[in-house]
């Protein structure tokens, strides 16, 4: 019996101003899981916080990593998650809950973000794969310059890359941070593409690129979805 698939956030969504991207590295697959049932199980039973419009779990192909990608009305709901009492169920608590069942898990600090460009290829196909990769750049312009590069080489290849559905680009409030989102129809496609670059003029500039920091990057499944409640109601897991 086949498991129905997992909601994907729509990361340009109009009613998310920030969102936060949270990452735990594991030893063995058994606890990258076991770490993703906590992290969704925390968020389940603690009161929703308000402004938080949804949470969305992936785990890594590769079994060593949980990804948490939350969105946020805006900074100052976030805010008040974030300096809520130890008492009370705001971040403290929700890594509580996790490190209760790993407790040797690493924990990245969260990445805090908002939406730059998206450039967005294929919406008919449903993907398979996700890739999530940060990246660290000396300036912000340089850092907002290579993600418009990106979508402006996407956008002028003759044809699309296949099994290429979209690429999001968020960046850090300071600018120098990019989170790298993007969509695949399956790990084969996205292996492809890293194997056989495209050879265009727009895809050479984006290879000039220096002064950037290629961060940790993963491929990804989704694993489970939380979104947010109707008013009287707990939070809600999606297919």
């Amino acid at each position: 019996m086949s498991t129905p698939p997992v909601a994907l956030p729509v990361i340009h969504r109009d009613d998310s101003g920030v969102a936060v991207l949270n990452r735990w590295v594991t030893a063995t697959p058994d606890r990258q899981r076991a770490v993703a049932d906590a992290s969704l199980a925390a968020w389940a039973k603690a009161p929703w916080p308000q402004g938080l419009r949804a949470v969305s779990c992936f785990i890594s192909t590769n079994g060593d990593t949980v990804f948490t990608y939350e969105q946020w009305s805006g900074e100052r709901e976030l805010r008040t998650f974030e300096t809520a009492a130890a008492s009370a169920p705001g971040r403290e608590g929700i890594n509580r809950e996790i490190a209760a069942v790993d407790d040797k898990a690493e924990q990245s600090d969260p990445f805090v973000c908002r939406l730059h460009r998206s450039s967005i290829t294929d919406a008919e196909r449903t993907p398979g794969c996700v890739v999530i990769t940060t990246f660290g750049f000396e300036e912000a312009d340089t850092a907002r310059a290579w993600s418009d590069a990106i979508c402006d080489a996407e956008a002028a290849q003759p044809q699309p890359t296949p099994g290429g559905i979209s690429r999001h680009f968020l960046l850090s409030p300071d600018g120098t941070q990019v989170l790298n989102y993007s969509e695949w129809l399956d790990e084969e496609s996205h292996r492809k593409f890293l194997e056989n670059p495209a050879q265009t003029p727009e895809w050479q500039r984006v290879e000039e690129f220096t002064g950037l920091t290629h961060g940790p990057g993963r491929r990804c499944r989704p694993y489970g979805a939380l979104a947010s409640p109707l008013p009287g109601t707990a939070a809600s897991e999606t297919p």
